[in-house]
């Protein structure tokens, strides 16, 4: 396989909705009349999810196990997001009703109707099953010891592994074991990690696999877990570890990664970091994560680029969560790509899901991050900078305002902002919410470019060398604003 998640090869394609229309999206339609007080000269042109293209990012169509989500309502707009990966749940309850007897059909129309629109499933095998144990087989569900639990359970992974064998090269091992209920549970995630991952390789030798699926990279449970997972021999086993990225301010998950790397580096440097699972909310939620927090499409949209950007900044894969809005019966989530009603079908495509088209297409194999280039912005504002790598050479820069939560603002603050350690000739400015492409007037000296009253807001743009990348489209003529 691929090095996981290694960014995406460039296919360009326009794209059809699907014969049953959605409705207007009012919030896009308000972000695409808000430009930039910047010429627009183009777009950024969205390109379709290839198989096997090497890519950094991954969309989450999780839960479908538990029926909470129906792959076909939606499965037309899996391609359009430009993704290489797709994160699916295996469901031992679902697959294996009678024992012994399992019934792989449900999970086959998902893993292959993906492969299908150009997107490799990676799996986490999670959560019990009524017919051996009351560990539950849901979110939190309890975890269990030796004996006949986990020998169905083993069974199972057997079967599952067998049958997917050549179609998924990842798995996953368990989703959020250090959940509200499993706090003390490391040293029975460590022996079920272990067994577990063990029976993947004996499977497909060439498969990857991956631990945790954790909650957050900061807690205590991954050290202790760790602790026994290598005094279990089980760390050869481990290709990667998986984690989920659920902070009001994406910024300030920084030092817990960088910590979290360190520690992992310990055990095995080759260890590879994924951000498995994250997203916001469009609304204000009553459960789940990032509750209790007033959240609209436009700050849901914000978050997500600037979690995303943070992690491109580390050099870490990233996972969205989620496709569609989730129908947990208590409650319909709100963290989709799309709007979805209570029938669980599509109602419009979020400005989420433009923003992810547009860091799919602009962020390829060509694009890494880098710290050599720096940037000062006037009116001792927060502000986030990477510098863009490509070829050898400091192409651009990553901007935006950070230290507080997204906003609902569409407007932009004019800062003079000067640029040094990139090599740009002709800069644009990408604004990756609306997928505008902005003209600039600019300045250079003593090695630095600069930029008055440039438009910045708590939303990633995009400062980048007109001819570095092939994922701009310039059809617009050069209008004012």
């Amino acid at each position: 396989m691929h090095r996981f998640f290694t960014a995406a090869a460039a296919f360009v394609a326009t794209f059809a909705l699907s014969a049953q229309p959605l409705r207007e999206s009012v919030t896009w339609d308000n972000i695409k009349a808000h430009p930039a007080p910047l010429p627009v000269i183009g777009e950024i042109q969205t390109r379709p999810s290839v198989l096997d293209a090497p890519s950094l990012w991954s969309v989450g169509m999780e839960t479908m196990d538990r029926d909470y989500a129906v792959f076909d309502n939606f499965s037309q707009y899996i391609g359009q997001t430009g993704v290489g990966y797709g994160r699916l749940q295996s469901g031992w309850a679902k697959t294996e009703q009678k024992k012994g007897k399992y019934d792989f059909a449900w999970l086959d129309a998902h893993v292959d109707g993906m492969i299908e629109r150009g997107i490799r499933p990676w799996v986490c095998l999670c959560y019990g099953n009524p017919l051996y144990s009351p560990h539950g087989h849901d979110l939190n569900a309890k975890l269990f010891a030796d004996g006949p639990v986990m020998d169905a359970w083993l069974r199972y992974v057997k079967a599952t592994v067998k049958h997917y064998k050549g179609r998924v090269r990842l798995w996953e091992v368990w989703n959020e074991p250090d959940g509200r209920k499993n706090l003390d549970s490391y040293a029975l995630y460590a022996n079920l990690f272990v067994r577990t991952a063990k029976v993947i390789k004996e499977v497909d030798p060439e498969a990857r696999v991956a631990a945790f699926g954790s909650c957050s990279p900061d807690r205590e449970y991954i050290r202790l877990a760790m602790k026994e997972i290598e005094q279990a021999g089980g760390v050869p086993y481990m290709d990667c570890l998986t984690y989920h990225a659920y902070w009001p301010i994406p910024e300030t998950i920084i030092p817990a990664v960088k910590q979290l790397r360190s520690d992992m580096d310990q055990y095995n440097p080759s260890i590879q970091l994924i951000q498995g699972e994250t997203g916001c909310p469009a609304q204000l939620e009553y459960g789940h994560a990032l509750k209790n927090l007033e959240w609209t499409e436009y700050s849901q949209a914000k978050w997500d680029l600037r979690q995303a950007m943070v992690h491109f900044s580390m050099g870490i894969p990233y996972s969205f969560f989620t496709m569609v809005d989730l129908d947990y019966g208590w409650m319909l989530q709100s963290f989709g790509l799309i709007r979805m009603n209570g029938n669980k079908n599509p109602v419009y495509l979020r400005p989420k899901f433009h923003a992810v088209q547009h860091v799919t297409s602009i962020f390829t194999p060509e694009l890494s991050a880098t710290d050599e280039v720096k940037a000062s912005v006037s009116g001792n504002r927060e502000f986030f900078c990477t510098g863009i790598r490509k070829d050898g050479k400091n192409i651009g820069c990553l901007l935006w305002l950070c230290g507080e939560r997204p906003s609902d603002s569409l407007e932009r603050t004019l800062l003079d902002v000067r640029i040094k350690g990139a090599e740009i000739t002709d800069p644009v400015y990408v604004d990756l919410v609306s997928g505008y492409v902005h003209s600039l007037t600019f300045d250079r000296a003593a090695g630095t470019l600069g930029l008055k009253a440039l438009p910045l807001w708590d939303a990633p743009v995009l400062i980048i060398d007109r001819a570095a990348t092939d994922s701009l489209r310039w059809e617009c003529e050069e209008l004012s604003q």
